[in-house]
C-alpha cells in the first residue's frame, strides 16, 4: 500500500516502473530459442577451442587424480579399451611393478567380434572389471607410496561412495547406453573396491 501510493505521487517512479513492465512484456513475447537437433559434438569442439566450456574430468573430481601418475594409469586404460592392453602400463617405468593377476588381455578381438547384445553386454562387464581392478591397483599403490590422505575416515569415505554407487547404477538404467554415467558409475566402484580394501588392511582404522 506505501509503495503503491508514492509510485502514484512520484513521476520518476512511475516512470521506471512503465518501462519494467514494458521490458517484460518484449521478453514475453521474444520466441522461443532452441539448440539445434543432432548438432551438439559440433557445437561441444566450437565451445571448447572457444574457451567457453572446460570439464575438468571426473576422475579428478572424484579425487583419483592425486598425483602426475594418474596420466600413466588414465592412458592405460584408454589402451586397454582400444585393444592395446594395460596390464604393464599402470606403473612408471623408472620402477616397474607387476600386476601379477591383474594382467589384462592384450587384444580387444572377444570385444570386437560380440555378434549378439548379450555377448556385447558380457564383454562390457568384462571390460569394467578389468577397469576396475585397474583403478584398485592403482590406489593400493598410491597408498603404499604417499600414504592415506591427511584427514581422511575410511568409513566416511566408504558409506559416501556407498551412496554414489547406488545413485549411478539407478542412472545407468535409466540410461544404460549414457558413455558419461557408465564411466562414472565404473570410476565410483574403482574408488569404492579400493575403499573398502583399505578399511580391511587397517587394524586399528577406528
Amino acid at each position: 500500500p506505501e509503495e503503491a501510493a508514492h509510485i502514484a505521487e512520484c513521476e520518476a517512479c512511475s516512470a521506471e516502473l512503465e518501462a519494467i513492465r514494458s521490458q517484460t512484456d518484449a521478453l514475453r513475447s521474444l520466441p522461443e530459442i532452441r539448440a539445434p537437433q543432432g548438432d551438439w559434438h559440433g557445437l561441444e569442439a566450437r565451445l571448447r577451442s572457444e574457451g567457453l566450456m572446460n570439464d575438468p574430468g571426473r576422475f579428478r573430481r572424484i579425487g583419483l587424480a592425486q598425483t602426475p601418475g594418474w596420466m600413466r594409469a588414465a592412458a592405460a586404460a584408454v589402451l586397454f579399451l582400444s585393444g592395446a592392453g594395460a596390464g604393464a602400463l599402470l606403473t612408471s617405468p623408472e620402477a616397474p611393478e607387476s600386476l601379477g593377476d591383474l594382467a589384462m588381455p592384450s587384444s580387444a578381438a572377444t570385444f570386437a567380434t560380440s555378434t549378439s547384445v548379450e555377448a556385447a553386454a558380457t564383454a562390457v562387464r568384462v571390460a569394467e572389471q578389468n577397469y576396475v581392478a585397474a583403478i584398485t591397483r592403482y590406489q593400493q599403490l598410491l597408498i603404499s607410496e604417499s600414504g592415506v590422505e591427511a584427514g581422511s575416515d575410511p568409513m566416511s569415505r566408504m558409506a559416501a561412495l556407498e551412496y554414489l554407487a547406488t545413485v549411478s547404477q539407478a542412472a545407468v538404467r535409466q540410461a544404460p547406453g549414457d558413455p558419461y554415467l557408465n564411466g562414472f558409475l565404473v570410476s565410483v566402484l574403482g574408488e569404492r573396491e579400493a575403499t573398502a580394501q583399505l578399511v580391511a588392511s587397517r587394524s586399528n582404522w577406528y
